[in-house]
């Protein structure tokens, strides 16, 4: 075999060795954006079960009932100490305009992500946890809307069908349900149902928001002026309506944990998920809250799952995957 002939050998093994560690190291980064993804789905339904537990437990044994307002307080400010310091963005040297830019869309995000969960919460006083956490899937339909509205996006007839399974599974059915449950009347009830779908639009635009800032701003920095943000916007409206600051030592080390995991790490694995595996199967994933929260629902505040909740929340999943898959293959 001539010179020559052995280093075309070599270079093409070099050649496949590199592409074979190529191959196990995206395998790794996808398996780790993935579990990221999970996990976060995971972490979020906490939020969407807990606070309900602590209402209504303490509500039965004419105890303090905390507030809405007061609950959402104690999650951002646990938050915003807990992922302190603040550091400056990875666009060190870019212009003043655009850091002023970058600081005005961290501040918008936490108040959009903080009028986001305060609706949850007000609306989850009112409803149960299943129906919330199927109802807050009207994120997806909002996120389609504004797509169409501002962006000139438009819907092609493949993405039609599952769209409507989505509308039908997160908003049609539970909603329609319960107006028949309450005689066709406007009720409590489903007052609550409309705090968690007004949740699902505020949450849209958060998803817009982090997207637009995550390529710029570490995640650490993001979750804290978030969370101050959120803190300073809850005290706020404490203050304007003179909410009570009644709260046990219990509630506050059970909300710090709920609001630790189930805000600050989910945001934190989130963006580690869009920024390893995109946005298309990061939202893929992380649409089975829903599963987890009714799981949740159903092993620590012991609701019943009718096969109504089951089938909403079956139908916004399977509209979910075709609509997402749909989107992936354009």
């Amino acid at each position: 075999m001539s010179k020559y002939t052995q280093s075309i050998e070599i270079i093409k093994e070099l050649r496949i060795a590199k592409i074979g560690i190529f191959s196990n190291l995206q395998n790794q980064i996808g398996g780790a954006g993935f579990m990221f993804a999970i996990l976060a789905a995971a972490f979020s339904a906490l939020p969407n079960v807990i606070p309900k537990q602590l209402m209504d437990e303490y509500s039965a044994d004419n105890s303090i009932i905390p507030n809405p307002l007061m609950l959402v307080f104690v999650i951002y400010v646990v938050n915003s100490l807990l992922f302190s310091p603040i550091r400056r963005t990875k666009t060190k040297k870019n212009s003043e305009k655009t850091n002023k830019t970058t600081i005005i869309l961290l501040v918008l995000l936490g108040v959009v992500e903080a009028s986001g969960t305060l609706s949850y919460t007000f609306g989850l006083q009112e409803t149960s946890a299943t129906n919330a956490s199927i109802l807050v899937n009207s994120e997806t339909i909002f996120a389609i809307l504004l797509g169409i509205m501002i962006f000139r996006e438009k819907l092609s007839r493949k993405e039609v069908f599952p769209f409507l399974l989505i509308v039908i599974g997160s908003i049609i059915i539970p909603i329609g349900v319960d107006i028949q449950h309450n005689n066709w009347q406007f009720s409590d009830f489903m007052m609550g149902d409309l705090f968690v779908v007004m949740a699902g639009f505020f949450y849209c635009l958060d998803t817009f928001i982090a997207k637009k800032i995550s390529d710029t701003v570490k995640t650490r920095h993001i979750v804290h002026v978030m969370s101050c943000t959120g803190a300073i916007m809850s005290l706020t409206l404490m203050l304007l309506f003179e909410i009570p600051f009644d709260i046990s030592l219990e509630q506050i080390s059970v909300m710090s944990i709920v609001g630790f995991l189930g805000i600050g790490v989910t945001m934190m694995f989130f963006v580690m998920a869009l920024r390893l595996i995109g946005a298309v199967r990061t939202v893929l994933i992380y649409s089975t809250t829903t599963v987890f929260s009714i799981v949740y629902s159903a092993v620590i505040l012991s609701e019943n799952i009718s096969i109504l909740n089951i089938i909403s929340a079956g139908t916004v999943l399977f509209g979910l995957v075709v609509l997402r898959n749909r989107i992936s293959a354009d």
